[in-house]
Formats: structure tokens, C-alpha cells, sequence
């Protein structure tokens, strides 16, 4: 059941979202909603831009692109090849997804641009006529918001712990769909049926996110939602038809993966008035968002009593139901095999600013996570479990603790992590993380050229064709498929 009853007079919350995405204006946006989707919009390149570099699975994925060599339209960010829209939208979600940096809602942790910029960055390039920046922004926004409220809808029912679904795969489904619905100018029969078509699409677990030591899957599952909601607005385009009760049905989205329990005031009420998308954190380190807090806190201790990794005995983890899943098992999140499993890891993120200083990009990747150093803080690393650290309906506090060679007990406790809605990024800070991320980038993109792709997304309701932005970082290339 569903906390709140629609009224007599309330569509269904399934064709009430698609009518937000048919008749969202741009005008109809706030300036704090426009800025955040320009920044949804440069810090998902720029995170990209890394991602292809550093993050897992990143040359694997080109690879697997490359396998159909074929001449299309739409970019491959990290290389300025071009291939089809779906391929490149997935390409890309999965660099984006390499180092988990991009942004999330706190609780429950769903991510959200990576859901949906890939794929309407793609779609733009694609349809014939020009999309201008106004265009694009509200493309975004409606992606954001569908994926978010989506977020709202489970939110009372999600508990402490670590779910069994992947919420934000499959949620991305939906809302790269009527985002990019919204591109290929879908009329309302048409935009539910590209919601139909994604419910069909729709999976993901944690299995191979968090559970597995050897899987790509946490760089991974974004590509999918991406490339499978683009395929369903494209379809629907078409005159494909699966339009019913996709998310609200007796066999919808709803019932079928949440039984039947959502927030249908949450996930419907105030549209295009109210904007759940604005409740992001936008993250200034890699690595899962439950160990920033404990990676800020151990930086703390180190800075303030000017500790060095020989000084340390012990380092003990104050958790909650929900940083005990990023510390278990604790012989794997000492020593990760895997790149997905040292993202996932609070013991790990820990030990590399106590041996470093910061958690860096190219930690996870297999260098980083044999680093001696780290290694052997990591091995000095327990955790502690209070359910009262758990934390429903918020996102757990950071708690370290460390005993030192001198038997001293140093603790400090930081509630919220940087870029936390509490704590945002300023839009200067997100332009900086942008251009820190565009020097390291695989192609080695100039200055130059980061800070003209910076201004232009900046200011992108000037532009009057954004297909004019990917080609600043696919200049110099032969425009041949991936």
C-alpha cells in the first residue's frame, strides 16, 4: 500500500510523471535548478573524463564498443570516437561510474546524473534538428527529478542496512527514458510508452556491486540504465507501444521489486514546483559516500596531531548497519582484490589518507591497492558495530578512533561529508573538482579547452545547438566508431 491515497482527482503517479516530462518549460525552473543541472551536467564529463583514465573496467568497455565498428553520431567522451547513441551512452555511464565520484542523494543512496546525462548527451547528438542549452537543461532536470523522486517514493520503507536491489540501476531506467523522451519530442502516448518499455528493460542487484570480490559490476550497472532507457525512448519514437501501469500496476515496478509499498505523495505530488533533485551530494573524493565521512575524520586526526602511519597501533571504526556492510568481510576490506571492492571499502579509504593524506584516483586501480603503507594501517583496522550509529532516513556519521604507539586514544567524529546538501559544493568548487579532473584526464585534454568547455556548460542556456560541446573534446579525431 501506498503511505498516501491519491485523491479522486490525481492521475496515476506513472501518467503524472510522463506528464511532467511532456510539459516541463524552462521557465518553469528556478535559477538553484538550472545551476544544479549544469553542474549534474560538467561534473559528470569531468568525472567521466577520470573515470577513463583511472577507473575500472574503462579500456575494457572501449574494447568491447570497438567490437562493432560502426559509423555513428554520438560521442564517446573519453575519446572522441563516435557510435551509435545506446552504445555511447553506455561507454560513457560506465566511465563515469569507474571511480564512484559522482553525485548521489544521501538517503537512500541513489545516484543520479550518471543515469542520465550519458544518454541524453547521446540523443542529442543524434536527433537531426539543433538542441539548444534550454533544451538540454531541461532534459537533464527531468531526469534528475524523475530519478529522485523515484528515490523519494522508497525512501520510508528502505531501512538502515544494505538493500538487496540496486535501486539506482534500475531507477535509472525510467529516467533516462522520459529524459530522453523528452529530446526526441515523445507526445504523452508516446512517453508512456517509453516508461512501459524501461519497466521491461529494468533489473539490478547488489550482488555483483558489493557482494562479489572480482565483478565490474559497480562501474558497470549505469551503462546499463543508460543504454536501455535510451533504446526505449528511441523505441517508442518508433511507435513501439507498451504503455500501461509501469510503475504502479499490478505487476509494475512497485509490486514487483518493492511489494507494493511506495510514497505516492513523494513520488507525484508538486511536480515541476517542487524539486527532490536539488537534495544531491556533489563528491570531492572518490569511493562510496559511507566512507567519506570516515575518510574526513581520519584526515582530521592525522592533521591535527601530526600523526604518521609508524605512529599508529590501531585504527578502530565506529559503524552503523550500514558502514558494517563497507567493512565486511573485513579480510576483503583490508586487502581488496578488485577495484570495486576498494571503492567499497571504509577500512581501505581509511588507511590510504592515513598513509596519504587523501584518498587519490589512481587508489583503486592495482598499484594503489598493493601500496605497503596502506596496507599495513589497513591491517591494524577493525570496526565496531552500534545499531544506534544506524542511521534510517540519513546517512551514517563518520566515528574514528585511533590508539597510538604511545597508547594515546585520539577520536573524531564528522557528521556529514563534504558536498553533503548541508555542506555543498559551491558551483567555483565544482568548476575546480571539473578542471582537477580534466588534467588528468586519458586524452589530456588543455587547459584551454577544459576551461572553454567549463564556461560554455556554465552558461549553457546561451548556447543555441549543445551539439557544439562534445565536438570541443572530439576535435582531432577521425569521427570513426567505437
Amino acid at each position: 500500500m501506498a503511505v498516501t491515497s491519491p485523491r479522486s482527482d490525481d492521475p496515476p503517479a506513472d501518467i503524472a510523471l510522463c506528464d511532467f516530462a511532456v510539459n516541463l518549460r524552462f521557465e518553469d525552473l528556478s535559477p538553484e535548478v538550472v545551476a544544479q543541472a549544469k553542474l549534474s551536467i560538467l561534473d559528470t564529463l569531468g568525472v567521466a573524463f577520470v573515470g577513463a583514465r583511472f577507473g575500472e573496467g574503462a579500456e575494457t568497455m572501449l574494447s568491447y564498443a570497438r567490437l562493432f565498428q560502426s559509423r555513428g553520431v554520438s560521442t564517446v567522451w573519453s575519446t572522441g570516437e563516435r557510435c551509435e547513441p545506446a552504445l555511447a551512452a553506455l561507454v560513457n555511464a560506465v566511465h563515469t561510474r569507474g571511480l564512484d565520484y559522482d553525485d548521489i542523494i544521501p538517503f537512500p543512496q541513489i545516484h543520479v546524473s550518471v543515469h542520465v546525462v550519458p544518454a541524453v548527451l547521446a540523443v542529442a547528438e543524434y536527433v537531426p534538428e539543433p538542441i539548444s542549452g534550454r533544451d538540454l537543461i531541461v532534459a537533464v532536470t527531468i531526469g534528475c527529478e524523475i530519478q529522485s523522486r523515484l528515490a523519494r517514493a522508497i525512501a520510508p520503507f528502505f531501512g538502515a542496512g544494505l538493500p538487496t536491489l540496486l535501486s539506482s540501476q534500475i531507477f535509472g531506467y525510467f529516467s533516462a527514458a522520459l529524459a530522453c523522451g523528452r529530446l526526441l519530442r515523445l507526445d504523452g502516448s508516446k512517453m508512456r510508452n517509453a516508461l512501459g518499455l524501461a519497466l521491461m528493460h529494468a533489473a539490478g542487484t547488489e550482488e555483483m556491486v558489493v557482494h562479489a570480490a572480482q565483478s565490474m559490476g559497480k562501474s558497470l550497472y549505469a551503462g546499463f540504465s543508460n543504454q536501455g532507457g535510451l533504446q526505449s525512448a528511441l523505441m517508442a519514437a518508433c511507435g513501439v507501444t507498451a504503455e500501461g501501469r509501469p510503475l504502479t500496476g499490478s505487476a509494475g515496478l512497485f509490486q514487483a521489486y518493492y511489494g507494493g509499498r511506495y510514497d505516492r505523495a513523494g513520488l507525484a505530488d508538486r511536480l515541476g514546483s517542487e524539486f527532490a533533485s536539488l537534495n544531491r551530494c556533489f563528491k570531492t573524493a572518490p569511493g562510496t559516500l559511507v566512507g567519506h565521512s570516515f575518510a574526513e575524520a581520519a584526515s582530521n586526526l592525522v592533521r591535527e596531531h601530526g600523526l604518521r602511519p609508524d605512529d599508529i597501533s590501531e585504527v578502530i571504526l565506529h559503524v552503523g548497519s550500514w558502514g558494517q556492510a563497507m567493512c565486511e568481510p573485513l579480510d576483503i576490506r583490508q586487502h581488496p582484490p578488485s577495484a570495486s571492492a576498494a571503492m567499497n571499502s571504509i577500512p581501505f579509504v581509511v588507511a590510504k589518507t592515513i598513509a596519504n593524506g587523501r584518498v587519490r584516483l589512481e587508489d583503486f586501480q592495482t598499484p594503489g591497492r598493493l601500496q605497503p603503507e596502506a596496507l599495513q594501517v589497513a591491517a591494524r583496522t577493525s570496526y565496531r558495530l552500534s545499531p544506534d550509529l544506524s542511521k534510517p532516513g540519513s546517512l551514517e556519521e563518520g566515528i574514528v578512533e585511533i590508539v597510538t604507539a604511545d597508547q594515546r586514544r585520539l577520536r573524531n567524529v564528522v557528521r556529514l561529508p563534504m558536498g553533503h546538501p548541508e555542506r555543498p559544493l559551491s558551483a567555483e568548487q565544482g568548476i575546480a573538482k571539473f578542471r582537477r579532473n580534466v588534467a588528468l584526464s586519458a586524452r589530456g585534454l588543455s587547459p584551454e579547452r577544459g576551461e572553454e568547455f567549463a564556461g560554455r556548460v556554465m552558461t549553457a542556456e546561451q548556447e543555441l545547438d549543445i551539439r557544439a560541446l562534445p565536438a570541443l573534446f572530439a576535435q582531432g579525431t577521425n569521427g570513426v566508431a567505437a
